[in-house]
C-alpha cells in the first residue's frame, strides 16, 4: 500500500502544481483586468463622469462657460488640434453635427470647439476651413486632463450639470456616428444623487441594523 501511495505521490504533487498555476493565471489575468479598466478611466473619457466648470473666451473674445448649461440645456465639444489629420477628416461631421442641433427647439444646444493649439495657429486653422462654430481654448493645462481630452480628436456631449452622456473618442464619420451624437442631446440622464443634509445619520446598509 505504501508503496503504491508513494507512486502516486508525483503525480499528485504534479496536478496540485498544474491547479495552482491555472489558479494564479486566472487572478493575474483577472488584476490585468481590472488595471486596463482603472488606466483606461483615468485616461479616457466616458459616459457618466463629472468634468469641472470653467470660463473661457472665444477667439473673437465673447465670453462662455463651459462645464454647465442653465435649464435642462446642452454643450457639445468638439477638442482638436490644428495638425490632426483625424481631426481634418472629422470637420464634415462636426459641419453636420452643428447644422442639425442648429435646428433642435425642445432643449438649448451650444456647440464649441476646443483647440489644444495656441490662439494664433488656430485663428488661422478656424479662418482656413471656415468653422461654423466659436473656438475657445482651455483656460488652465490641467483641464485638458480633467476632461480626459488628451487625444484628438474628441466629441463629447454635456448636460446641464456637467456630466458626459456621450463621447466619441477618434475620427467621426458615418450617418450612425453623427445620428448618434445629435441623439444623446435629447437623453435624459438620471438626476445626480443630493449630498445629505450636515449632521443627518448615515442611512444603514441594506439588511443591517444600527446599533442601539
Amino acid at each position: 500500500m505504501m508503496e503504491r501511495i508513494g507512486k502516486l505521490l508525483p503525480a499528485i504533487a504534479l496536478t496540485a502544481a498544474a491547479a495552482l498555476v491555472v489558479v494564479l493565471s486566472l487572478k493575474v489575468r483577472d488584476l490585468n483586468d481590472r488595471y486596463s479598466k482603472m488606466a483606461e478611466r483615468a485616461t479616457r473619457p466616458y459616459k457618466g463622469m463629472f468634468v469641472p466648470t470653467f470660463q473661457t473666451t472665444t477667439l473673437e473674445g465673447a465670453p462662455v462657460t463651459v462645464g454647465e448649461s442653465p435649464g435642462a440645456g446642452r454643450q457639445v465639444l468638439f477638442v482638436f488640434t490644428t495638425t490632426c489629420p483625424y481631426c481634418q477628416s472629422t470637420l464634415p461631421a462636426w459641419r453636420e453635427i452643428k447644422a442639425s442641433l442648429d435646428t433642435v427647439r425642445s432643449v438649448p444646444v451650444a456647440v464649441y470647439g476646443i483647440s489644444l493649439d495656441s490662439a494664433r495657429l488656430t485663428r488661422g486653422y478656424v479662418a482656413k476651413n471656415q468653422l461654423p462654430f466659436p473656438v475657445v481654448h482651455f483656460p488652465q493645462d490641467k483641464l485638458t486632463a480633467l476632461y480626459r481630452a488628451g487625444s484628438v480628436p474628441l466629441t463629447v456631449v454635456l448636460d446641464e450639470e456637467g456630466r458626459m452622456i456621450h463621447s466619441h473618442l477618434g475620427e467621426l464619420k458615418g450617418r450612425t456616428a453623427i445620428d448618434s451624437v445629435v441623439a444623446m442631446v435629447h437623453w435624459k440622464p438620471e438626476p445626480r444623487p443630493a449630498a445629505p443634509p450636515k449632521g443627518a445619520p448615515t442611512p444603514a446598509a441594506p439588511g443591517t441594523t444600527r446599533a442601539r
